[in-house]
């Protein structure tokens, strides 16, 4: 038996597949086993390609076999074929019904560094990495996972080089030292830095996009504005106004004189809608209401264009009840939210994005920012805790102001700037909880809190800085049967003020004999004098009184209970935005 039949029928008994290598390395001289042991010989060398893998076989030069031969030397050569090293003979395997193997073609097809899938170079990272399927064959990863998944149906998935059975689940990804791959590292980074620029690109393109609209609104109030001023001047010209007292509120003819609605605006009708803000450079007013979309239960915002007074848009924010808004007092885009799922987020309503959220350990009610210090903010919990943040820090509140005395929920909070030769003259906050109303000081590190001397229930606390007058909303109690609404004024500091003058009362309003909701009363600035707005619940209208002269002055009737109350002001017009459960009415002043 010649030795090529014999190394041919032992390949057929070994079943060698196409990734199989083993390799005999004898220590010393080179040997081939025979019956008698190993027998040192001179080996000549013959390569043969077996479905993709090199066989290397030792031949005796120098004496013929007897027995067949059972040494093969077997090398992959690290799985790594040259095209340029054609096999040196072919050879028709009949053993058991073996077909001809044609090692130019499989040579033409696979040469050890490109995916037979995509023909492309497979690399040691990224999606195109090196696999194989429990067969043995190699692939790019991205290729063989698409071709499982897409290319072959399901449970008929098979190796697209033997047609072997192969599952998803089979892919290993390999990390071979001596494959000669291509070095994606570098170009995998690049890609991604490509993509940030892209990213960072489009939201510039978006800016732009909004600070040209921004811009054309501008220029269309500014030509509206000089066209306003002109037939001013023009009437200046023809003579003086004529000047009216109605009920202690001074209005002239191009003042304001009455309040009638002016719009109704459908904010959400399955409800849910609670808190107003309003941005008074952007023109804009936003609204908080129950998410309509199924798929996104909750609550975010709606956005007003004011000048209309048109919904453009609604974005999702919490997936509880939004219990208060405040806007930044220098960025304008930066929009404070506060909510029952005891988280606060920093939203920018140019790009409507998320800047920064804050999960404390209570569900919170109220929020503002600091008078003197835009970094700074306040929010409040329902267990009666004030905390206070900083927009520069994310690991926590940097102080948490708390009251023994009441640990009932903070419904508002409100910022008081540095004054010097009045109370609170280094600035603080004040604070309204359901029991108490308290003034916090900022003192060195810490805040001093003192306890203002009204009498609850309290339902909200507003402090206007243009007046300097506190406004405070009580409800009905045995004391009261009227819900009262406060107006105080900081007064100036003298020798023996003690914490019963921290606010000096300076009107009392009377109010609805119930109310059931919190509804939040506000301020309103006239010309010539300041108004208090607030609900009338069982009277069923929005009453506004005059802090100069004391005197209830207008009255508007509202359908629907009213939860907040906003003053806006837009191209020299007075509004007042008046909010229930699912619509807002915009009453103007005339």
């Amino acid at each position: 038996m010649e030795y090529r039949d014999v190394f041919e029928m032992d390949v057929v008994e070994h079943n060698y597949d196409s990734d199989t290598t083993e390799e005999y390395e004898p220590e010393g001289d080179d040997a081939v086993l025979t019956g008698e042991g190993a027998q040192p010989i001179q080996r000549q060398e013959a390569s043969l390609d077996v479905q993709g893998a090199n066989v290397q076989i030792a031949s005796a030069a120098s004496q013929p076999m007897t027995s067949p031969p059972n040494a093969a030397v077997l090398d992959q050569s690290s799985m790594q074929q040259e095209k340029s090293s054609p096999p040196t003979s072919q050879h028709q395997l009949k053993s058991h019904g073996m077909k001809q193997v044609n090692s130019d073609e499989e040579n033409e097809g696979d040469d050890g560094r490109t995916c037979p899938i995509c023909m492309d170079v497979w690399c040691n990272s990224g999606s195109h990495r090196l696999a194989s399927l429990r067969c043995g064959h190699f692939f790019g990863h991205s290729c063989i996972l698409r071709w499982l998944q897409i290319g072959c149906a399901a449970g008929h998935r098979r190796c697209p080089q033997c047609n072997k059975k192969a599952s998803m689940k089979e892919i290993r990804i390999h990390y071979a030292r001596k494959l000669q791959v291509l070095d994606t590292a570098e170009r995998d980074r690049l890609r991604e830095e490509l993509e940030g620029v892209q990213r960072e690109k489009h939201q510039l393109e978006l800016e732009l996009a909004r600070t040209k609209l921004n811009q054309q609104l501008h220029q269309q109030q500014l030509i509206k504005l000089r066209q306003k001023l002109s037939e001013i001047q023009e009437t200046q010209g023809c003579g003086t106004r004529q000047s009216t007292q109605v009920g202690g509120f001074v209005s002239q003819e191009s003042s304001h004189q009455n309040l009638a609605l002016y719009r109704s605006v459908e904010i959400c009708r399955e409800g849910g809608c609670r808190v107003l803000a309003y941005d008074k450079f952007l023109n804009l007013l936003i609204v908080s209401q129950r998410s309509t979309n199924t798929l996104f239960s909750g609550y975010g915002i709606k956005k007003i264009d004011a000048v209309e007074f048109r919904p453009t848009q609604f974005v999702f924010l919490h997936p509880r009840a939004i219990r208060d808004l405040a806007f930044h007092p220098l960025r304008n885009d930066m929009l404070l939210s506060v909510s029952l799922d005891r988280c606060a987020k920093l939203f920018n309503v140019a790009s409507n994005t998320v800047v920064q959220s804050y999960t404390t350990d209570s569900q919170l009610w109220s929020c503002c920012w600091d008078a003197d210090n835009s970094n700074l903010f306040f929010i409040g919990t329902n267990n009666g805790a004030v905390l206070q943040y900083d927009v520069r820090s994310t690991a926590g509140p940097i102080c948490r102001i708390t009251s023994p005395e009441d640990s009932s929920p903070v419904t508002s909070l409100a910022a008081v700037p540095t004054c010097p030769g009045r109370t609170l003259a280094r600035g603080g906050f004040l604070a309204c909880r359901l029991n108490s109303c308290w003034a916090y000081e900022h003192r060195d590190v810490e805040y001093v809190g003192s306890q203002l001397p009204f009498d609850g229930p309290f339902v909200s606390l507003c402090y206007d800085k243009n007046s300097g007058h506190v406004l405070i909303s009580t409800r009905p109690s045995v004391r009261y049967p009227l819900s009262r609404h406060i107006v105080c004024q900081l007064p100036e500091v003298t020798a023996g003020v003690d914490s019963c003058l921290i606010c000096n009362p300076v009107h009392t309003f009377q109010g609805s004999r119930s109310q059931n909701l919190l509804s939040r009363a506000c301020q309103v600035s006239v010309p010539g004098d300041t108004l208090v707005a607030a609900h009338q619940e069982s009277l069923k209208c929005v009453a506004l009184w005059s802090i100069s002269s004391g005197r209830q002055v207008l009255s508007c009737p509202a359908s629907q209970p009213v939860i907040d109350l906003c003053s806006v002001q837009v191209n020299n017009n007075q509004y007042l935005a008046a909010l229930s459960e699912k619509t807002m009415s915009i009453y103007m002043f005339k």
